[in-house]
């Protein structure tokens, strides 16, 4: 089957084939209407569960799309190729599979990467009654990181400034500054929130439910981003020195995971996020059950973008919600830009991922499977 069908257009198609398809292969559905934002004309807005194979099953994978919004026309593609392609069927004996589609469905119905509260789900899976993390280098980019307006004269102040700071700090110290995480500019970028997501807590609620007889989970968090064209790249956020990551170089490879190779992908060496949603899941996890994975992005750019490229499609979004608003004249234009950022239409991209997502699922669950043997050997 041609890759390109398992694309949508939109939130509402993806979901209602992820939701007939799920069915079609046997899967079991819960579905969590969030009722504290709608979609575009006044639409429900809901994550969707499909569950496969034994209900008290010890070895699952756990496959989430839609963190980002708009990078869940990726994920939602994938997790449709494999319901297709009979991988619910192959589940290896006494292993489950848990697909969470859209968990943040009003970022995934509006083409924007962020909750409806501008929180980035991926910087909000902490302790919110602790303080929160300081990042004291991103108040001093905040002031021209925001601009009223985006002509070429507020975008050549936006870069000046930018080389400024590298002058001052370093490339590495203005993308760690960005990306990192803030919880002091709910109007910023990278806003972790003061308090959980509705996308947080529904997510842990599912956890809790659903993984409670769970031992060893593989997981797989699909995202999208510049750089590529399809190609596959692990973040994992295990310990380095730890068994669970040494696990998941198994699955993938040592290569996948060494820094070297992820840093060079990147343009530079990681940032330091915090309330990153793996490190919450693993925590609430334990101890009755270890979380070995990562979060996998398809890169989308035929070629590594420049630090302007990068950062656009956020300062689109910032502008979109706190200046012009999404019914603004330039929305359009603006949402597809960020669109073609995260998910282009290009037959190569959709190809490669499909081809990559299909290859990722078989090496993981192969690997759960595997661990499971492990563990059966360890009790014997």
């Amino acid at each position: 089957m041609e890759a390109g069908l398992f694309f949508s257009e939109t939130y509402e198609e993806a979901r209602t084939r992820f939701m007939e398809t799920a069915i079609q292969v046997g899967g079991r559905l819960k579905t969590y209407e969030n009722p504290l934002a709608r979609g575009p004309k006044g639409s429900a807005l809901c994550l969707d569960t499909a569950w496969f194979g034994p209900q008290d099953a010890e070895a699952v994978l756990l496959n989430i799309s839609g963190t980002h919004g708009t990078e869940g026309f990726a994920g939602s593609a994938a997790q449709l190729a494999w319901m297709t392609t009979c991988g619910p069927r192959d589940l290896p004996p006494r292993t489950a599979a848990l697909l969470v589609h859209a968990v943040n469905p009003f970022g995934f119905a509006w083409g924007l990467r962020g909750t409806e509260n501008n929180v980035d789900l991926n910087r909000n899976f902490l302790d919110h009654s602790a303080p929160h993390p300081e990042n004291p280098l991103y108040d001093e980019l905040h002031k021209f990181l925001c601009p009223k307006r985006l002509d070429d004269q507020s975008m050549s102040k936006l870069v000046g400034a930018g080389a400024r700071f590298v002058q001052k700090h370093g490339q590495w110290a203005l993308e760690d500054a960005i990306s990192r995480g803030q919880y002091t500019h709910p109007d910023g970028y990278h806003y972790g929130g003061l308090k959980p997501e509705w996308s947080n807590t529904t997510l842990r609620h599912i956890v809790s439910i659903d993984l409670a007889t769970a031992r060893r989970v593989a997981y797989i968090d699909w995202h999208s981003g510049p750089a590529g064209d399809g190609d596959l790249i692990y973040l994992c956020f295990s310990n380095p020195q730890g068994p669970d990551f040494a696990r998941a170089a198994h699955w993938w490879g040592e290569d996948a995971l060494d820094p070297a190779t992820v840093n060079s992908m990147w343009g530079s060496k990681r940032p330091t996020r915090r309330g990153i949603m793996f490190w919450g899941l693993e925590e609430q996890l334990a101890p009755h059950a270890r979380l070995a994975g990562a979060v996998i992005e398809f890169r989308s750019a035929r070629q590594k973008p420049s630090p302007t490229k990068t950062i656009r499609a956020s300062i689109l979004e910032r502008w979109l919600r706190f200046e012009g608003g999404l019914d603004a004249p330039e929305a359009k234009a603006y949402l597809e830009e960020i669109r073609d950022d995260y998910a282009p239409r290009r037959r190569s991209w959709r190809d490669n991922v499909i081809r990559n997502a299909l290859a990722c699922y078989r090496e993981t669950i192969s690997g759960l499977a595997d661990w499971s043997h492990e563990c059966v050997r360890a009790a014997d």
